[in-house]
């Protein structure tokens, strides 16, 4: 039974807080967002009829804008400067070991390997993911704030690089949500293996089960640490 199983602590409580945020603050945005984007549908001129709701979905955005631009902040204080943040921005960066496991990977799914890469604490599509999620968050908040404070903007830009911006800005939150939705959820929730739910992100906690199948380097790791200290 998994209640008798040992477990392991992926994610903190700390960690869990800023990923529900992020969750929060990412589905605030793309729900705000896509009236002002896809404004010719009529899907949302029926549910904002009157411009009372359009003001309130502006000012929800923005909300929404703000609660991410405080957590990436927070993020990146968190780690640069605790030990526990730097030892997780370590474990995240790209090694020769990621595209060696990236080839293994695709030859495994085309069934050219018997087995699949063996991967530690992150895998290439973790590590992927966390950088996409960074890189995207960026652009997302440079790109708002010219758009949210278009009128002083267009006394130093010329007006085409306004037009590039909102482009970008809707069209980047357009491939945010599509790999959300088609790649995070099936590979945390609706993966057979899991689903119908990865309980990872609420309890922060894997079993050694789990370890020994997803993270078998890193938990190898982890029993020679408890062997060394007996």
């Amino acid at each position: 039974m998994e209640g008798t199983q040992r477990t392991f602590e992926r994610l903190t409580l700390n960690e869990r807080i800023q990923h529900i945020v992020l969750v929060v603050s990412f589905m605030l945005l793309v729900i705000t967002g896509a009236p002002l984007f896809l404004y010719k549908w009529a899907f949302f001129h029926t549910i904002m009829p009157t411009e009372m709701f359009f003001h309130i979905r502006s000012a929800l955005h923005r909300a929404a804008a703000v609660m991410l631009i405080v957590l990436v902040l927070y993020h990146m204080g968190y780690i640069l400067f605790t030990r526990r943040g730097r030892s997780e921005l370590k474990e995240f960066l790209p090694r020769i070991k990621d595209l060696r496991d990236f080839f293994h990977l695709i030859k495994y799914n085309l069934g050219f390997a018997k087995e699949g890469p063996r991967f530690g604490r992150y895998n290439i599509i973790h590590k992927f993911e966390y950088w996409a999620v960074g890189w995207g968050s960026c652009m997302m908040i440079v790109t708002g704030f010219i758009l949210w404070f278009e009128v002083q903007a267009m006394i130093w830009l010329p007006k085409w690089i306004l037009d590039v911006t909102r482009v970008i800005h809707g069209y980047e939150a357009i491939l945010a949500f599509l790999t959300i939705i088609i790649w995070h959820f099936y590979n945390v929730h609706f993966n057979p293996d899991v689903f119908p739910m990865s309980k990872l992100w609420l309890n922060g906690k894997l079993t050694e089960e789990e370890m020994k199948k997803y993270h078998p380097l890193e938990y190898e790791e982890l029993m020679e640490r408890e062997k060394k200290k007996y």
